[in-house]
């Protein structure tokens, strides 16, 4: 029997130090060919594709979120909204000239949140010729769908883009969204195209940028004055009252200096004053 114990316990410790990488869901963090990959920056964003089909027009919107499920709205029906759980769908709507019609035509979940056991998200990694990193390819699978039952799959390529946050979105018609459809291949893959700073690869020892939100050392000095100057009169004026009973401005720690102090510092101006005009006169006589 100890010969089996030993084997099992082995067993266990081998799989223990196994990496855990087979994780079914894309959280916007990922790794690929040693590079690391941080896209919770990103929130929820759509792209919309319009196909004329006379007399009317289908608008297609695909959404995705790169952080979690599409999130679910209140104030529409549920029959209208990808399903719970879906992380990349499309839904397509037919319009009549500026109306649209009462209900969606048509829902593709192509990307679940949390896939099926080896359906797993997987990551490629994009370079160039001179292995540069140009982006990450991030394939999402989804369920199957329509009467064939393909199964759906998005393929999401992140693209280095420094001056793209990735949530732009498309204003007047100039097409500056940075989410982007690409295609929709043998009715089963999509392949969506976002351009952001986030996929671009980050050089090692780089310092990140001074957080905007910290506190610098002149403001810390600044708050620490204040609360020393403020616990210094508190004390001062609970004792002038306990010990001396003083009342009014006898409370306050040197009462008397403070009372006097715009008198002393007009007089200091004064006197400041008078130097410097001294300085510049002449020497000698005065006539009288």
């Amino acid at each position: 029997m100890r010969p089996t114990t030993s084997l099992s316990l082995s067993l266990l410790s081998t799989l223990l130090l196994l990496p855990i990488s087979t994780l079914a869901a894309f959280t916007g963090q990922a790794e690929a060919d040693g590079v690391k990959f941080d896209f919770t920056q990103l929130k929820q964003h759509s792209v919309i594709v319009e196909h004329k089909q006379d007399p009317t027009v289908v608008k297609s919107t695909y959404t995705i979120n790169p952080v979690g499920k599409i999130e679910v709205s209140n104030e529409v029906s549920k029959e209208d909204q990808c399903p719970d759980g879906t992380q990349v769908c499309m839904i397509s709507r037919l319009w009549h000239g500026d109306k649209p019609d009462d209900h969606v035509a048509q829902i593709i979940p192509f990307g679940s949140f949390e896939s099926e056991k080896g359906s797993e998200p997987e990551y490629t990694i994009m370079r160039d010729a001179d292995k540069k990193v140009l982006g990450l390819n991030v394939t999402i699978h989804g369920p199957e769908y329509g009467e064939k039952k393909l199964k759906q799959s998005a393929i999401v390529k992140f693209l280095c883009d420094p001056e793209k946050t990735g949530l732009e979105p498309d204003t007047d018609g100039k097409d500056s969204n940075s989410l982007k459809f690409v295609s929709y291949e043998g009715d089963q893959t999509l392949t969506l195209e976002w351009r952001t700073k986030y996929a671009c690869e980050k050089v090692p020892g780089e310092t990140p940028a001074p957080s905007q939100g910290s506190w610098g050392f002149f403001t810390w000095f600044i708050v620490i004055a204040f609360l020393a100057v403020a616990a210094y009169l508190i004390f001062g004026s609970w004792l002038n009252y306990n010990k001396y009973g003083a009342r009014g401005w006898d409370l306050l720690p040197h009462s008397d200096t403070l009372r006097d102090l715009p008198y002393l510092i007009k007089d200091f101006l004064r006197r400041a004053v008078n130097t410097f005009q001294g300085s510049g006169g002449r020497g000698g006589y005065s006539a009288i």
